[in-house]
Formats: C-alpha cells, sequence, structure tokens
C-alpha cells in the first residue's frame, strides 16, 4: 500500500514537470507574426561646454595708455558702441601739424593761381604785341631792335607762364599730400577709440584706465550670442553614425530640470588622440535668454530609429 502511494506521487510530480516543460516549448516556438514590435530610438550622448562661435579681440594697434572706459565684464553692448578710447595727446599735436600744412599748400596754390592768371594776361599782351611789331616791322614803321624786344617778351612771357603752370601742379600735389597725412593721423585717432563690431556681449575686460597697453594687446574679448553652441565630447566608438543635422537636446548644469533642443552644427575633423573622442558642435534652436559661456552642458543625439525592438 505504501508502495502504491509513492508511484501516485511520483506520477504526480512527474506530469506537472511536463506540462511545465510543453508551455515553455510552446512559448518558444511562436511564430515571428505573434510577437508586438515597437520602434527604438538608437542615440549617443556626451558632456561639454558652452561656446561662441564668433569671439572678437578688441585691442589698439598700436601702444598708447588707456583713458577711458566705457563697458565692463558682462555688459551687453550695441554695433559700433564707444567701449574705450586710448591716449591721443601725442596725436594731437600730429593733426595740429597735418592741418597747417594743408592749409599752408591751400595757400600756395592760390597764390599759384593768382600768378598764373598774370602771366596769362601778360602772354595775351605780349603775343599781341609781336603780331602788330611784326607788321610794323614789314612796312618799316618799327626798328629791328624793337621788334627783337617784343619778340623776347613774348617768349618770357611764355615761359612763365609754362613755370606758373607747374608750380600750380605742384601746390595741387602739396595739398593732397597734406590731406593724405591728415587722413592718416585721423585713421590712427579711429583705431584708438574701441568700438563694438556688433550686437554682443563683454566676456571679459583686461585692463584698468591708466595702464598702458600694447600694440595688439586685447582690451576687451566680445561674443556674439547668435553664434553659442555647445562643444561636447562622443567617444569614438559610439561616433560613427554622427552626421551634421541630426536632433539633439541639451541641459545645462545650472538649469538641470530643463532640456533645450539643438542639432548637430559641426563635427571636428581632428579627434582628440589621447582621449580618444570626437568634437561634436551641438547648435542650440531654444536656448535661454542667458548664458554662461564655458558653463558645463549634456547633450544627448539621436541618431536613428530602428523597429525591430521586442515587447
Amino acid at each position: 500500500m505504501i508502495k502504491n502511494k509513492y508511484i501516485w506521487i511520483g506520477l504526480v510530480a512527474f506530469t506537472i514537470a511536463a506540462v511545465i516543460v510543453y508551455v515553455k516549448l510552446s512559448t518558444q516556438k511562436m511564430p515571428d507574426m505573434m510577437v508586438n514590435k515597437a520602434p527604438k530610438t538608437m542615440s549617443v550622448s556626451g558632456v561639454g561646454t558652452i561656446e561662441a562661435k564668433e569671439i572678437v579681440v578688441l585691442a589698439p594697434k598700436t601702444t598708447s595708455k588707456l583713458q577711458e572706459l566705457f563697458a565692463d565684464e558682462g555688459d551687453l553692448i550695441k554695433a559700433n558702441q564707444v567701449l574705450a578710447k586710448m591716449e591721443i595727446s601725442e596725436l594731437r599735436g600730429n593733426i595740429q601739424e597735418s592741418n597747417a600744412a594743408l592749409a599752408k599748400s591751400r595757400s600756395q596754390l592760390a597764390a599759384s593761381k593768382a600768378i598764373m592768371e598774370d602771366l596769362e594776361a601778360k602772354k595775351t599782351l605780349s603775343d599781341a604785341t609781336l603780331t602788330r611789331y611784326t607788321t610794323l616791322l614789314k612796312g618799316g614803321f618799327v626798328t629791328q631792335a624793337e621788334f627783337d624786344a617784343a619778340q623776347a617778351n613774348a617768349r618770357s612771357a611764355n615761359a612763365q607762364l609754362k613755370s606758373a603752370k607747374e608750380n600750380l601742379t605742384l601746390s595741387a600735389h602739396d595739398i593732397e599730400k597734406s590731406e593724405a597725412a591728415l587722413a592718416a593721423q585721423s585713421a590712427k585717432i579711429d583705431d584708438l577709440t574701441l568700438r563694438s563690431p556688433f550686437d554682443g556681449i563683454v566676456i571679459s575686460r583686461n585692463a584698468e584706465v591708466g595702464s598702458t597697453v600694447g600694440s595688439g594687446i586685447a582690451v576687451f574679448h566680445i561674443a556674439n550670442p547668435k553664434t553659442l553652441w555647445v562643444k561636447v565630447y562622443i567617444d569614438e566608438r559610439q561616433s560613427g553614425a554622427l552626421s551634421v543635422g541630426q536632433k539633439a537636446t541639451v541641459t545645462l548644469r545650472s538649469l538641470s530640470e530643463q532640456q533645450f533642443s539643438g542639432e548637430v552644427a559641426r563635427i571636428a575633423v581632428e579627434s582628440d588622440r589621447i582621449t580618444e573622442e570626437r568634437v561634436v558642435y551641438i547648435r542650440l534652436l531654444n536656448g535661454p535668454k542667458f548664458v554662461h559661456i564655458g558653463e558645463q552642458a549634456e547633450a544627448n543625439i539621436t541618431l536613428s530609429t530602428k523597429s525591430d525592438a521586442h515587447l
């Protein structure tokens, strides 16, 4: 009796095990057409910083002392706005000298014109006298000596008029030279007035009033807010499918609860040989009104969508 009891227990256990195995095998052999599918988005992520594509250095072309400042770091500025003026006392003397030289050249030109008008009148008179003496000589009404004197006067008048025309040309050249010198001095003064080339923001101010700034040494760094983008680093093993125009989402460290949309604007040609990462630039399409250049940011770039993911 006890033996039959164990036999029945073994049969029940075997039956239960067989049912479980059957169910598993049936599930695995279901045709693909019975499996639900859903699209799967493929993406890559990277960390980087906010940068500006267009950053301009404002610096004097000649060494000079900083006389006035009209902007500071963080200021929003307008195109052609004066940001600083350098000392121009020495150039003021040059301007006065150039103005005096120009005035002198113009006076000489006026004098040359007056002399030429007088000589033109004398030439006209001497030519008419020579013509009359030529006729009188044929009739014997004047002597040869008188005729020769009239002829000499005509030649002298022509020579003096020619010389006056040359002096007039030289005076005109002197005026052009003086005007060019004045324009050059004015250009130097203009170069020592630092203006913003566009609507932008002052990233840094590197000098104070009274300091001497060398030629080409930056007084300001100006960024164009319209050219802000995110510079992120993507592992080379994940960068094969990257391409310009792909959509991205960006999260700034200071606004970690918000996501901003963007798109891939540039993929660097050269990878970092040490970190084995590729630099990708993402243009912000709806970024915040104000961002800090150099702030850390995270970006997620959508590569493609696959439809063979099983549910």
